[in-house]
């Protein structure tokens, strides 16, 4: 299937075969408060991603997206040019200004296509072509999404521990699990998650 993507569209910093990463447009805050506005997504996500989600939540990420630089939060959107979800980054602070975190999510109608790991995978290469000084990704996952923690895996992304009792959602108290890439990661073959290696 042909990518489609609309006129007056940004260039799309990464296109996959299962989907196109572009930077924000005020045109998307509809279909984005559409595709967010479910509890199964905000559940594994932090509570400055708000359900329900409303127009008016979604305008004010487009917002707060475009008007930083460097851009670090981008759509996600099928090869027809649906919006399918959102994917980002922030940078590490301090001592850790070379650690950054990435986070994802994919809408529900997209689950299950193979979207999440391939916007994953090759934004996680974007990032580190686009920031020389970047190191490290690192992501944290809820206890209790397999699914994230099988896109992190399946996108190259190696498991480095649990922080116990870490996170508080909605009165519930669950296990964080971390994971990472490293820029050497990407340039090894040799992986850690590797039995053989």
């Amino acid at each position: 299937m042909a990518t489609i993507i609309p006129r007056a569209a940004p260039a799309p910093i990464v296109t996959t075969d299962k989907c196109y990463i572009r930077a924000y447009m005020p045109k998307d805050a509809a279909p984005m408060a559409a595709a967010a506005n479910h509890p199964e997504i905000s559940m594994y996500m932090r509570n400055r991603f708000p359900f329900p989600y409303t127009l008016e939540n979604a305008k004010f990420w487009l917002e707060f997206s475009t008007s930083h630089t460097p851009t670090v939060n981008f759509g996600i959107f099928s090869p027809d040019g649906a919006f399918a979800g959102g994917i980002g980054l922030t940078p590490g602070q301090d001592v850790e200004y070379r650690t950054w975190e990435i986070g994802y999510w994919v809408a529900r109608d997209h689950w299950g296509k193979g979207i999440a790991t391939s916007a994953l995978k090759a934004f996680s290469e974007w990032a580190f072509k686009e920031f020389p000084d970047l190191l490290r990704l690192e992501a944290g996952v809820f206890d209790g999404n397999a699914a994230s923690l099988k896109v992190l895996e399946r996108a190259g992304y190696v498991k480095e521990g649990v922080r116990r009792k870490a996170i508080c959602k909605k009165g519930q108290v669950m296990d964080l699990v971390v994971y990472s890439l490293l820029r050497e990661d990407l340039e090894s073959p040799v992986r850690l998650s590797d039995p053989e290696a």
